[in-house]
């Protein structure tokens, strides 16, 4: 078993040899101090911009009052991106309804209408992105509670394509004059509708900053009268542009980090996370303090640096939603290293440490199979604390137990180039207790 210099949490306080910084700054930084903004999971709809309408026009002068079809054609509506932005940290930036610019109308004298800007949200880096009902998009309506008759309108065009004399933009008082019914109406407009109600199911993992992804194509600009005119007969209406796609997507957050913090509440986990970083978590004598994640960045004295997740405390049967429940370990999923902050003053704390990775398993068999330490928080704190630290080293031996005090600063400087050695050598931990603070 590893022994990681009691002594040293007992008799000497050692000054952090890391420089610290912050992950978060700025607004989302300040949403994370109020613990009330946060978001990690959310529904959203995002409906690509409605392509323009192609005009119906003649040319004229002063010496020709009605010349050949003019009518330009309309603009394409613009697209929805997602984008992933590492100084993001909350899904609140993002709003429950997303629609992109649509295009321009076309004018005469073969104007064409311009296309729709494109409507691109940023989310946090780690952002997991699902479409919902991808594989009957006819459920649509029941998934969601259209604001606007304008959202009804396109999501009604998804589903069940308008009739073919809506398709079309008629010339002043020639609706009943034209005969609509075999005009063809261009291969890519019928495929693009098929793509409404049957393409690809939208689904990506942001992971890096600046990565992206399309999920509203914006409808494609109608075709001005010109596209039916042949010869002598010219044609008095003109193609309409198309909805932009209809998409209901489920965005899920799961926080990027190296190292996630998992213990039970008033474990010392937020203190220790302060002794290590500049976060500012919530700090307080009282459970559950600590509401949302949050994550910090050490820096190393070469330069290098780790991230660390810390999240709300975990009880017994939090997978049946007891206490915060056990929502917040997606957080911890992408972590290469789990640290468990175990109170070692608490009666048998070894008790805790088996909940902890019991939990851990009820929320994704096999998390608690990742390499893990755990540190033995309060390990100053007077008799009981090394009683428990001393007995609990004589049992088998489960994972690395370092004795820290994230109060006072006592052997943290050690405990984190002990995480810095397990991250680069995953394969084997060698002989810990070699490790200079």
């Amino acid at each position: 078993m590893w022994r990681h210099g009691l002594a040293a949490v007992r008799n000497s306080s050692r000054r952090l040899g890391q420089r610290r910084c912050e992950h978060t700054a700025g607004r989302s930084d300040g949403e994370r101090r109020s613990g009330r903004n946060f978001v990690d999971r959310m529904r959203c709809t995002v409906v690509g911009g409605t392509g323009g309408n192609g005009c119906v026009s003649f040319f004229r002068d002063a010496r020709v009052s009605r010349g050949p079809a003019d009518g330009g054609d309309g603009g394409s509506g613009g697209d929805v991106w997602l984008e992933a932005d590492s100084s993001e940290t909350s899904l609140s930036c993002v709003k429950q309804w997303l629609r992109a610019q649509a295009g321009g109308h076309g004018r005469g004298k073969s104007m064409h209408g311009a296309s729709g800007s494109d409507l691109t949200v940023r989310v946090p880096r780690g952002t997991v992105v699902r479409e919902m009902a991808a594989g009957d998009r006819g459920a649509l309506p029941k998934l969601v509670e259209p604001r606007d008759r304008g959202f009804l309108a396109e999501l009604a065009a998804q589903v069940a394509p308008p009739d073919r004399e809506e398709q079309f933009v008629h010339y002043p008082r020639w609706e009943e004059r034209n005969d609509v019914r075999a005009v063809r109406v261009p291969a890519e407009f019928r495929a693009f509708r098929r793509a409404a109600a049957h393409g690809p199911e939208v689904s990506a993992d942001l992971t890096q900053h600046g990565q992206r992804v399309r999920v509203a194509a914006g409808g494609l600009g109608g075709l001005g009268n010109p596209h039916f005119s042949a010869g002598a007969t010219q044609a008095h209406y003109a193609l309409r542009g198309l909805a932009g796609h209809v998409r209901v997507l489920d965005l899920e957050l799961k926080t990027i980090a190296d190292v996630g913090l998992v213990g039970m509440p008033n474990a010392g986990k937020s203190t220790l996370l302060r002794a290590i970083s500049n976060a500012h978590p919530r700090v307080a004598p009282y459970a559950f303090t600590t509401l949302n994640p949050y994550i910090g960045t050490v820096s190393y004295a070469d330069a290098h640096q780790i991230t660390v997740a810390d999240i709300p405390g975990l009880v017994p049967d939090a997978h049946r939603n007891v206490g915060l429940g056990h929502a917040f370990l997606r957080h911890v999923e992408r972590c290469s290293l789990l640290v468990f902050v175990v109170d070692v003053t608490r009666p048998e704390p070894w008790r805790d440490l088996q909940v902890l990775r019991h939990e851990l398993d009820c929320f994704r068999p096999g998390l608690s199979a990742r390499p893990s330490l755990v540190l033995c928080n309060k390990a100053d704190a007077g008799k009981a604390a090394r009683s428990n630290y001393e007995r609990w080293l004589r049992m088998p031996p489960a994972m690395p137990l370092v004795p820290v005090s994230a109060l006072l600063g006592k052997n943290v400087a050690k405990a984190t180039h002990i995480v810095r050695h397990m991250l680069e050598n995953p394969g084997g931990s060698g002989d810990l207790d070699t490790i200079a603070a």
